[in-house]
């Protein structure tokens, strides 16, 4: 019998992929905001997406605090010190053993009344007098002269295994295993170890030792060849003392004590046992100059022997360097580098697969033509600003709300132009353009489902008709300074890519056309939407004022046309310059042939900048001259059937005035917003503008 157990999806049964498409749609409002595709990509990168479904993508944030988390589960679950306690426990065991063995052979030796009795007892007495430290411990029995053969054995046996255990650990990176040298193999050994010690000298004072000699006689010892220097075989040594050295600096200093006692008492003669601990000194010395072996913050309780205490030493290092490389990507590193076997080696293979997804968001991106790189730098491709630009349609249609402002009652009848779903009845010359379902159920109700069925004239129920006028129109984006605050630029930018989006898919036949004012105005394209910014100055009232908050008086300057043009370093780009962007707006329009022409302004102030003799004036606080000369500028485009719709983010008591006085003249539409909410109003009112229906 088959049972399946069903659980919420919380994203970790399986890495999702995002698709191309998915990664660019998730990036576009980061993209708008700072128009830079590299740190669109780093934030994604960061941070990582979640899809419409649910599914998640972790960012390498998300992945860097689940590795921590895992370290610092490690390291409150074991105890290192006891390690040593293991030793002690073995040991004990081993002498526990011995005096059991003692005590039965003095019984028996008591009963015969045997004369080996004293020397029995004195043996005990021996044993019961060994030293309690490890190291001290393991020395009495090395002398001690055990006449139980299995005991010597069982002792013999646990010291090998502890001997290795060490050794393998130790130069485990260079070396076939311990445990399948021959006792020629380890005096070969012995003599490497002592050529090793003597080039390390060497080094140590400074003067350089015949490295290759050492290779040439001793390269046979190294399974996977000899290293290329002294260095790359130090650095290799110091991998694995660094685990031993981290574990001897975790534990209290008495367990440190005993655990190298212990292994200076480690088997072995008493040459042997010199040339490991001037090994071991000289590789703790090259750790000290690489600040190698720092302790590790260990506060549980579960025991670990030797080997296993290691590797998780080891591996705990291998979690800091891989949060070390995580931390690089983040601040910029090319996340290329990220290896996805050591991530899934430390953290499993859900982490090192979202690893691997991050590492190909921007590949997939170039080749499905999103993106592309040119001179070092990622840019979006026109394909890519399209797709954005649908994107932006799709988020502003979807918070649409059916009460918003621009949505008009009136419903005329029509005769030719776009088929509605509506029907009416059929007027004789017009197009018989038939709702056969109904025009059936009209026959059925007058001949009361009497056989057979006729139609008649007034039987006939037509599909309605609207005309669609073209349009023409502008969208005039603020481009000043201001609009740097509370993203109002982003928003604006995201109304323009959505229109052109809504033009192009809809509308085929309209045009949009886009211009940026600012000190001056100049024309926008479609693909360097994306990567505008608000000029980088904007003038306010505190900027207006000293370090002291004393008023430093009004502002008025006039400079040439042609350096503002020019975009000169030293001329203000920031002030808001509306009948510049008016202007422009209507020379495109008056060569237009569209029957309904309009402007959309967004914006977030009154004027600060106005066109006087070829010359541009800019004035703050706004003078009374650049509010009249804008106003003239609406009253020639009112002349010349313009509408002027006026979207303004914000809502200042002088704002509103300017506002209202620009309505009035043109009879144009006013809203006052939110960035947040600026597309919806924006494209509500113009889907329905352009539609003019004639009875």
């Amino acid at each position: 019998m088959i049972r399946s157990r069903y659980s919420a999806w919380d994203g970790s049964q399986a890495v999702w992929h995002p698709r191309p498409e998915e990664v660019l749609e998730s990036l576009a409002d980061s993209l708008l905001q700072d128009g830079d595709v590299h740190k669109a990509l780093r934030t994604l990168l960061q941070h990582g997406m979640t899809d419409q479904r649910g599914r998640i993508l972790l960012g390498l944030q998300d992945i860097v605090q689940r590795l921590r988390a895992c370290r610092d589960q490690a390291l409150r679950q074991y105890d290192p010190n006891s390690v040593v306690d293991d030793f002690r426990r073995q040991l004990d065991t081993l002498l526990a053993r011995k005096r059991q063995a003692l005590e039965a052979q003095l019984a028996v030796l008591r009963q015969r009344t045997d004369p080996a009795v004293a020397q029995m007892a004195a043996r005990q007495a021996q044993m019961e007098a060994f030293p309690c430290d490890i190291g001290g411990l393991i020395q009495a029995l090395q002398q001690y002269d055990f006449l139980d053969q299995q005991a010597r054995a069982d002792f013999a046996a646990l010291q090998q295994t502890l001997h290795r255990q060490v050794l393998d650990h130790l130069l485990h990176a260079m070396l076939q295993p311990f445990h399948t040298m021959t006792p020629p193999d380890m005096q070969r050994l012995h003599q490497m170890i002592a050529d090793l010690n003597g080039l390390l000298a060497q080094r140590s004072a400074g003067t350089e030792g015949d490295f290759q000699q050492f290779v040439t006689q001793h390269g046979a010892l190294f399974p996977d060849g000899p290293p290329e220097s002294l260095e790359e075989l130090l650095e290799q040594l110091a991998s694995h003392l660094h685990a031993m050295q981290s574990l001897l600096n975790s534990m209290t200093h008495e367990h440190r004590a005993a655990l190298q006692q212990f292994m200076q008492q480690m088997g072995g003669d008493v040459s042997w046992q010199q040339a490991l601990a001037a090994l071991v000194q000289h590789i703790q010395s090259y750790m000290e100059e690489q600040g190698l072996g720092a302790s590790l913050p260990f506060t549980g309780n579960t025991p670990l022997p030797l080997p296993e205490a290691l590797q998780l030493i080891e591996r705990l290092h291998d979690m800091a360097r891989l949060e070390d490389h995580l931390e690089r990507v983040l601040w910029g590193a090319d996340p290329q580098q990220l290896d996805t076997l050591q991530v899934r080696a430390l953290m499993g293979e859900e982490a090192s697969g979202h690893v691997q997804a991050l590492k190909e968001l921007a590949e997939h991106l170039q080749n499905q033509g999103y993106i592309c790189k040119s001179k070092d730098r990622l840019t979006l491709t026109a394909r890519g600003i399209r797709r954005i630009a649908y994107k932006a349609m799709l988020d502003i249609f979807a918070s649409m709300r059916h009460d918003q402002f621009g949505t008009h009652a009136a419903r005329h009848r029509g005769i030719h132009g776009q088929r509605l779903e509506e029907t009416k009845a059929y007027v004789y010359g017009e197009p018989l353009d038939l709702h056969l379902p109904r025009t059936l159920m009209n026959a059925v109700r007058r001949t009361a489902g009497r056989p057979p069925l006729r139609l008649a004239p007034q039987d006939f129920e037509v599909h309605s008709t609207e005309a669609v006028a073209r349009c023409s129109t502008v969208l005039l984006l603020d481009m000043s300074g201001s609009m740097e605050r509370e993203q109002r630029f982003t928003a604006a930018k995201k109304v323009a890519l959505a229109l052109d989006a809504l033009i192009r898919t809809q509308f085929p036949r309209d045009a949009l056309h886009m211009v940026g004012f600012f000190t001056y105005a100049e024309a926008l394209h479609l693909e360097d939407l994306p990567y505008l910014t608000p000029k980088p100055f904007g003038f306010s009232p505190y900027t207006s004022s000293d370090m002291y908050h004393d008023p430093l008086g009004s502002l008025d300057l006039q400079i040439a046309m042609a350096d503002a043009i020019a975009g000169r370093v030293d001329v203000p780009q920031a002030f808001t310059n509306i009948q510049a962007g008016l202007q422009m707006a209507g020379q495109w329009l008056m060569r237009q042939h569209a029957v309904n022409k309009q402007v959309i302004l967004i914006t977030d102030g009154e004027p600060t900048a106005h066109i006087r003799d070829h010359m541009i004036c800019l004035e703050y606080p706004p003078s009374p001259r650049t509010v009249h000369a804008t106003l003239q500028e609406v009253q020639r485009c009112t002349r010349h059937g313009i509408t002027i719709n006026t979207f303004m983010l914000g809502q200042e008591h002088t704002m509103e005035r300017f506002v209202h006085a620009l309505t009035k003249i043109n009879r144009g539409r006013a809203f006052f917003t939110a960035p947040e909410n600026i597309g919806d109003y924006i494209l509500v009112d113009y889907l329905a503008n352009r539609r003019r229906t004639i009875a």
